[in-house]
């Protein structure tokens, strides 16, 4: 009898087995996705899938197209061999029919020739088209007429990325400064692009403590047309500047307004507020007598 050592021990190797079995088969299937298929609603409109995928149309979706098709060649109580609702029938019976596939890129088109094709496969052999091979190829030819003029598909694709274009030197792109290049000197070719100067002393700065004018703040030829130079205040020798004037500020006078409470009115404030506790302390005095 097995004891709780030995079941230990194969629980163990049991589930070694099985972790390394999944582990090697998944190894062995990474990277190999094939594509997949995407059912369309319908022969028209749009499709998005990824790039690769195949795009199919269900037969039932084609049934009333390929019956139209074939009842124009149907000669009355099938005659010629002729049956429009058995073809319908076959053609639904197929299930999804492949049309096309999203290529590799943004939008793609499925006509409706594409369409056509693939229902021509389809019944190709199908009973109903006809008695002679002659009627079967007529009756073939008005269905897939009668499809492609009806359907025809966009395919956009989901997971398509635009490729990004390097620059070029060529007509109409731009060309990087050479590393070697001479400060100021024309770069061959161009005529025009220049290497970026490595002394800039000729733009014009203010010194602290001297009095800047206008012209040579603003001057006509400045770098950068229309932004003014940056101004410093005046300062001491030892090149650390000052707030001028901060905190002197001086009140204007104002004018003497008619609004204004006069020394006679405040007077007469004090003496009626005095008269008026007078009179309280006298009235509360008799109270208490």
């Amino acid at each position: 009898m097995p004891t709780r050592t030995d079941l230990t021990r194969t629980t163990r190797r049991m589930l070694t087995a099985g972790a390394l079995a999944a582990l090697f088969g998944g190894a062995l299937f990474t990277g190999t996705a094939s594509a997949s298929t995407v059912l369309a609603q319908g022969c028209t409109g749009s499709v998005v899938g990824n790039i690769g995928d195949q795009i199919a149309v269900q037969g039932k979706d084609l049934a009333d197209l390929v019956r139209t098709g074939a009842k124009e060649q149907e000669v009355f109580l099938h005659l010629n061999g002729v049956d429009p609702d058995g073809l319908a029938d076959t053609i639904t019976k197929q299930g999804a029919l492949a049309v096309g596939a999203v290529p590799n890129a943004a939008t793609g088109t499925i006509t409706g020739q594409n369409v056509a094709a693939a229902v021509s496969q389809a019944l190709q052999n199908a009973s109903g088209l006809g008695v002679t091979s002659d009627q079967k190829q007529k009756t073939l030819n008005s269905i897939g007429t009668k499809v492609a003029g009806n359907c025809g598909m966009t395919t956009y694709a989901g997971n398509y990325s635009a490729a990004t274009a390097l620059p070029s030197g060529g007509a109409g792109g731009t060309m990087p400064v050479p590393g070697g290049t001479l400060p100021g000197t024309t770069l061959p070719g161009t005529g025009t692009a220049t290497a970026p100067p490595r002394d800039y002393g000729n733009i014009p700065a203010a010194v602290p403590g001297i009095a800047v004018s206008p012209g040579a703040r603003y001057p006509a030829g400045a770098p950068i047309a229309g932004l003014p130079s940056p101004e410093l205040l005046g300062g001491n020798s030892a090149g650390q500047t000052d707030v001028r004037n901060t905190g002197n500020a001086d009140a204007l006078a104002a004018e003497p307004s008619s609004n204004t409470v006069q020394l006679p009115m405040l007077l007469a404030v004090v003496a009626l507020a005095g008269v008026s506790a007078a009179l309280v302390r006298t009235w509360v005095l008799r109270k208490l007598s």
